[in-house]
């Protein structure tokens, strides 16, 4: 649900490409632009946006073409087009790794589909967002916890969804520039914008979306005023009732008068109610995820969740999935995973966390994709060496080069970056 709040301030957020990396060269009506968020620019991209013409992003000679999009009432940015990341230079903030290397590959063109003119983007969800809707099998959605059987390809599960919002919002994404300029300010609102242009059953995701703003004890009073009124459409009863997602990190589950709470950092007045038989499926389910928050005390347990809301204003998750992220937000699935990724950042490299959507623990993804090597190169997690070759034919197909660890050995010596120059400090915001 879009909020009142403000963007974060010029210099710490002047995205000027929907992906967060080195400092972008365009091409608009023949003049060379290098930053959005100067008045003059930003008037520019206003006439770009009314005329519908296209900038040029210059990390290749002929300029690949981007697309002007208006995320508040005077703010334009420039962004990459739907399904065009393969087009940039792998050095370039736009650059996105081939979606082979990670779930994305199994749900995009099915569960996603992009519009390249609009830049708009259709999504199909295997969960409820409202009562009248009938519940997915084996338990899913209505009480049920996401993710615990073989999600459809063809409809995002919670989880999927919440991968979806981070890589848009280039959380998954990371240079050397960024150390130290996450927060929860700069991730909710990136989040936010992330959701915007993104439509489910012609609805648009945004006004179904809830992302705790910041919270300020001074300021308390107004905050739970805009969440009210945010969730205001959605205290209805019967079959017709509505449901909202909610994103934020996990704080903690604590016991409640009748079942549990999950309370929500950010959020301290509004917890999510949760049934004993809900808890139970959520403890089993995500034991691996909870586990790893026990054991990192600088990370982050992000919880995405559907929850409906009575007539008191009293949320009630429906269903729930948990992802472990470390303490720049970046995702991971296991120790070994955390490892690699902590190896990357002490070394001060360039790359992008591969996410799983949909896809099985057992399917073959890359961890991490080095976007700072002479050719982009995927990095997978092995458990036996018997794995190399296919993971090979993966790496092949996709015309990246391959790094492998089998986790059963020492891990050997990262790809060499093709620029040490280029891993240094950059003009990074988030």
């Amino acid at each position: 649900m879009t909020t009142t709040q403000s963007a974060p301030a010029p210099g710490r957020a002047d995205h000027t490409s929907e992906h967060a990396g080195a400092r972008q060269t365009f091409e608009l009506y023949g003049r060379r632009i290098a930053h959005t968020n100067n008045s003059d620019v930003q008037q520019l991209l206003a006439a770009a946006h009314t005329d519908r013409v296209r900038p040029l992003c210059m990390c290749r000679p002929a300029g690949v073409t981007m697309y002007v999009a208006k995320i508040g009432p005077d703010k334009y940015v420039i962004k990459r087009m739907p399904d065009s990341g393969l087009e940039h230079a792998h050095r370039c903030a736009s650059y996105l790794p081939p979606e082979q290397l990670s779930g994305l590959g199994q749900v995009l063109g099915s569960a996603i589909t992009e519009e390249a003119d609009s830049g708009l983007t259709a999504i199909k969800l295997g969960f409820r967002m409202s009562k009248a809707e009938r519940a997915a099998p084996n338990g899913a959605g209505g009480g049920g916890v996401a993710d615990s059987v073989a999600a459809d390809p063809n409809r995002l599960t919670l989880r999927a969804v919440l991968h979806y919002l981070w890589q848009e919002a280039d959380l998954a994404t990371w240079t050397p520039g960024m150390d130290g300029k996450r927060n929860w300010r700069i991730v909710s609102w990136y989040l936010r914008q992330a959701a915007r242009g993104k439509f489910t059953k012609g609805k648009p995701l945004a006004t179904r979306l809830y992302v705790p703003e910041p919270f300020n004890a001074e300021k308390k009073t107004e905050i739970a005023a805009r969440r009210l009124s945010a969730w205001a459409p959605m205290q209805q009863h019967g079959s017709a009732q509505q449901f909202m997602m909610l994103i934020g990190e996990l704080k903690s589950i604590d016991p409640a008068r009748f079942g549990h709470k999950l309370v929500i950092k950010h959020l301290p007045d509004a917890p999510l109610m949760v049934n004993d038989t809900l808890l139970a499926r959520l403890n089993e389910r995500f034991a691996d995820e909870i586990e790893l928050s026990q054991t990192d005390d600088d990370g982050h347990l992000m919880v995405i969740a559907t929850f409906s809301v009575g007539r008191a204003g009293l949320a009630t998750a429906e269903e729930i999935s948990l992802v472990m992220t470390d303490r720049h937000w970046l995702p991971y699935e296991s120790l070994f995973d955390k490892l690699l990724l902590d190896t990357a950042l002490d070394a001060r490299r360039r790359f992008t966390k591969s996410l799983r959507y949909n896809l099985a623990p057992d399917k073959p993804m890359a961890s991490l994709v080095f976007t700072d090597t002479e050719t982009p190169t995927a990095a997978f997690l092995l458990t036996s060496a018997d794995d190399r070759e296919a993971v090979a034919e993966i790496a092949t197909a996709t015309g990246t080069e391959l790094w492998t660890w089998v986790i059963t050995e020492d891990m050997p010596s990262l790809p060499p970056a093709a620029d040490h120059r280029r891993t240094g400090p950059s003009t990074d915001h988030h």
